[in-house]
């Protein structure tokens, strides 16, 4: 899931749960309770959501909204774990190619209409259909000829779902996928409102006319104002959702959601300013909350232009000419820790820890002396530098890291560069179209604890390879691994795969985050610890309001 950075602090080892002290600060009395008239949780949200519709959502601001208003066949715990959603139980062929849910009796719409094994049917039919141009479809291609569909070598009636009745549902994959409960509980697999879509198209993700499935359903959005939603009391276990009113208000400057929080404005804090982290631990205390988090910070190549498209010496120099070390240590300042590898080092519980760049143990200098290297053997040199253009989305921090990688590179190797930012929903749009000149900002953070959910942002046709490589024989590699029963027995395919990619240099690795938020202290079961994916479900919270009078 795209994301903007998080900013955290050094954690001592932590390891990720399944895969083997705060200080207190000093709170008033009444600072410990929500007031007694608060029915609604403010969340600082970072930024504008992209949609509402889980056909199209690919941000974590966005999916943070969605898993509020909208219920998967499976939803997760705290420790990101596939749990019953609107399927109450259900079976695995021994082959782990079929598997039948059970949808619960009570599960409804927020118009109080049952949802059945149809609705299902039709959304899933709906993320494929090359027709809806699901930017994150492609999460769905185990389940049977969801490929082919995509491609347009099939019709959208061969998807492998098939309903047996109104509450129960036959999903068949074309090859086994041993997470594929997390696959159903992602947004992707959300059903939508059948007669609202077909009536209103896009209009129907809108306040006034959304009909949703979760705990919450849509009633307020006011763009670059604030989402509100509300409980949605035909949820199934809405006896169970304690908080009222849900209001994402997105705040892209750092400072001023911090400032809103400090003066009770905001109860949740999604990014926050990287500057005086130890002032800000000891004045929050435990209300800055902190995990590792399957993340990483990058850079994509335009590799549609013939610069570099056509030089993989350019590169790699450019490349080996950030210093992330220092990037990390003076610029970014949150206790990330510098990246060698296109993905996170504790990923599929560390399997692939040591899949990274050759160079990556030797000294700075000596990096430095192969960058200027390959630079001159590229064809540039400070009497003929390169000229190129970074593109980001506007953020505090991104311009920060931005400006200094740009410095690294004048400094380093004689680049000419110039910044370029946008406001995030259209940087999203330059970026997937390869409509920028030379280098994007990017980011990813896990949906899944796998390397595949990473491993495929780079494969010739994925709607998430933003930077336009293609090379069919890591396609092929990434297939032979998808298809394996256990994630052990596809590391070799992974491996290769990973190493013959990152090799090609279509993106440069720059760090991979702790995630940190700021939680108000009567905001309670907020067990972030164990949460190392920061999926946030708003109907594990309540309020804890005291004794107060």
């Amino acid at each position: 899931m795209e994301k903007a950075k998080l900013a955290s602090l050094v954690l001592s080892a932590v390891l990720i749960v399944g895969c083997g002290g705060n200080s207190e600060n000093s709170l008033a009395q009444s600072d410990q309770f929500a007031p007694k008239s608060r029915d609604t949780l403010v969340r600082g949200n970072g930024s504008e959501p992209e949609s509402l519709d889980p056909a199209h959502v690919q941000t974590n601001v966005a999916a943070g909204i969605l898993y509020d208003l909208s219920e998967g066949l499976m939803t997760e715990d705290q420790s990101n774990n596939p749990v019953a959603g609107v399927a109450k139980s259900w079976k695995e062929s021994e082959d782990g190619l079929i598997y039948t849910f059970s949808l619960r009796d009570d599960a409804k719409w927020s118009n109080g209409e049952p949802v059945t094994a149809y609705d299902f049917e039709y959304s899933l039919k709906r993320a494929v259909d090359p027709k809806t141009a699901s930017e994150m479809a492609y999460k769905l291609t185990p389940i049977q000829n969801a490929q082919a569909i995509m491609d347009g070598k099939r019709p959208v009636s061969s998807l492998g779902v098939k309903v047996i009745n109104s509450h129960e549902l036959q999903i068949t994959l074309d090859y086994p996928v041993y997470y594929f409960l997390s696959i159903v509980a992602d947004p992707v697999s959300y059903p939508v409102y059948k007669k609202g879509v077909e009536q209103y198209g896009q209009g129907f993700f809108h306040a006034g006319r959304l009909i949703s499935n979760g705990p919450y359903m849509l009633k307020d959005w006011v763009p670059n104002g604030y989402v509100l939603v509300t409980k949605n009391p035909y949820y199934w276990d809405t006896k169970n959702v304690r908080i009222q009113n849900v209001k994402f208000v997105p705040i892209v400057e750092r400072t001023s959601a911090l400032n809103n929080f400090a003066s009770g404005q905001l109860d949740y804090v999604m990014y926050i300013p990287t500057i005086n982290l130890d002032m800000l631990k000891k004045q929050y205390g435990n209300q800055l909350k902190q995990t590792p988090w399957l993340t990483l910070e990058y850079l994509d190549f335009n590799m549609t232009k013939p610069v570099f498209k056509d030089n993989p010496k350019l590169r790699e120099a450019l490349s080996l000419a950030i210093d992330r070390e220092e990037l990390v240590r003076n610029v970014v300042r949150d206790g990330s820790s510098a990246a060698y590898s296109l993905f996170p080092p504790d990923i599929d519980c560390a399997r692939y820890k040591d899949v990274k760049y050759s160079w990556s143990n030797e000294p700075a200098d000596k990096r430095l002396e192969l960058a200027r290297k390959l630079y001159a053997e590229a064809g540039y040199s400070k009497e003929n530098p390169l000229k190129i253009s970074i593109d980001y989305n506007t953020d505090e921090q991104h311009k920060k890291d931005m400006e200094a990688i740009a410095q690294m590179w004048a400094q380093n190797l004689g680049v000419k560069v110039t910044l370029a930012n946008s406001e995030f929903k259209v940087f999203l749009k330059v970026r997937q179209s390869h409509n920028y000149d030379g280098v994007a900002r990017d980011g990813w953070v896990a949906d899944f604890n796998t390397i595949d959910n990473f491993a495929t942002m780079w494969t010739c046709d994925n709607p998430q390879n933003n930077s336009g490589y293609c090379n069919t024989e890591y396609d092929k590699l990434i297939a032979e691994g998808q298809k394996q029963l256990t994630a052990d027995a596809a590391v070799p395919y992974y491996s290769r795969a990973l190493l013959l990619m990152q090799n090609d240099y279509p993106s440069i690795p720059l760090y991979a985050q702790n995630v940190t938020h700021l939680v108000k202290p009567y905001v309670m079961n907020y067990q972030m610890e164990i949460n190392h994916l920061d999926h946030v479900y708003d109907k594990w919270f309540s309020l804890n309001y005291g004794d107060q009078k």
